[in-house]
């Protein structure tokens, strides 16, 4: 202030007017340079998709994640604030740091970002530059492609094919996308165990070094991380052998008893012998793509066993919309229904899908004539309720 005074005393009153903008200027700079553009950092394995997937690949998945890394950014982003998340990222992937935690998938997420200069622009292409020299994928969830942050990145030719950036409009969905990536090495794996089981029945051992020569891709990939998921997959595979073992025996069996037994898989100690009867009470239904299974506020009419396709359930809850996916092998509607309460959701066939179907009046006489199967299955559905809790709020 007095800057400006003796400015505008010494010289005239425009002349300290214009110093005092500059001034005010360098000073909003400076403050805001000071407040961080990163308003969280955490891997995959606290933060996963809302897939419904099965308990063996979430527990896979808890450990692969440890190769992704999530970054939320907020604010405007300009040449004061992006120097950090730069130095930032820069940081990550220094040999020291990168060896201790390396990865694989960094998640930029600018659902919370105003816009951005094209200091800031530029600044994304030098990132996923640096980020290519460790074999490290650039991922952008929370773009919208038709707005005006999504055409200052392109106009810098961040999302050219050469650069390989993936584009996600929210960060599940980029998400879902890393985990993909993740279970392709852990069926690639249970696929080498199967093999060596067929060879030698007798023991699940690691399958040995192959003398060919690995796909291209494989090679170009970081090695220790790779040698990392294969080992995890291995891991988690040995803890549960049969989930390598048992689908062959169970293929020999009809529908749904293969259904139920694999759904059931890891939640109870009952086998084929005592699910067996069950069966009679299932009815195969089969939904095209965009069929609406209920919807929210319905009373449950049954309980589902995917064989097939994949389901889409819709929550409307007072901080927002939410979704989560359900693939095959998993069950739907099993808390509403058992425990007879309206549904809390909407849910509808995202592709072609074939369900069994366990219907209110089947439940019943299921109860009535097989009332140890009829209380297994209300244990198990609750352990796959909790399951499912735990996985969402982990």
């Amino acid at each position: 202030m007095v800057i400006i005074i003796v400015t505008m005393g010494a010289w005239d009153f425009v002349a300290g007017i214009i110093v005092g903008i500059i001034l005010a200027c360098v000073n909003f700079v400076v403050q805001t340079s000071r407040k961080s553009a990163i308003r969280a950092m955490y891997s995959g394995e606290f933060a996963s998709s809302t897939v419904r997937r099965h308990p063996i690949q979430q527990r896979f998945l808890k450990q692969a994640g440890q190769q992704t890394l999530i970054l939320k950014l907020s604010g405007f982003l300009f040449f004061g604030t992006i120097v950090n998340v730069e130095n930032t990222i820069r940081g990550l992937i220094e040999e020291e740091a990168f060896h201790k935690r390396p990865i694989r998938f960094l998640v930029l997420d600018l659902s919370r970002v105003n816009g951005l200069d094209f200091s800031a622009a530029e600044a994304f292409t030098r990132i996923n530059r640096v980020l290519g020299k460790r074999n490290v994928q650039t991922i952008i969830s929370g773009l919208n492609v038709q707005g005006d942050i999504a055409r200052s990145l392109q106009n810098v030719g961040l999302f050219e094919d050469a650069n390989e950036v993936q584009i996600f409009e929210d960060l599940n969905s980029a998400l879902e996308f890393c985990e993909n990536e993740y279970l392709k090495v852990f069926y690639s794996r249970k696929e080498a165990l199967s093999r060596r089981i067929e060879e030698s029945p007798q023991s699940l051992d690691v399958p040995k070094p192959q003398t060919q020569q690995p796909p291209l891709s494989d090679m170009l990939m970081n090695s220790p991380r790779r040698r990392y998921l294969q080992q995890i997959a291995t891991t988690t595979l040995r803890e549960d052998e049969t989930a390598v073992t048992a689908p062959h025996k169970w293929s020999m069996f009809r529908q749904p008893l293969p259904l139920l037994l694999q759904t059931f898989h890891g939640v109870t100690t009952q086998n084929e012998d005592f699910w067996f009867p069950a069966c009679a009470y299932f009815v195969r239904e089969v939904y095209p793509a965009g069929t609406v299974l209920y919807h929210e506020g319905d009373i449950p009419q049954n309980f589902y066993l995917l064989e097939s396709g994949m389901l889409r359930a819709e929550y409307e809850m007072p901080q927002g919309r939410y979704f989560e996916l359900i693939v095959a092998g998993r069950p739907c509607g099993e808390l509403p229904f058992f425990g007879e309460t309206r549904r809390t959701a909407t849910v509808k066939a995202e592709q072609d899908c074939v369900a069994w179907c366990l219907g209110v009046e089947k439940w019943r006489e299921l109860r009535e004539r097989e009332p140890r199967i009829a209380e297994e299955l209300l244990r198990v559905s609750l352990k796959l309720t909790t399951e499912r809790m735990e996985s969402i709020t982990s």
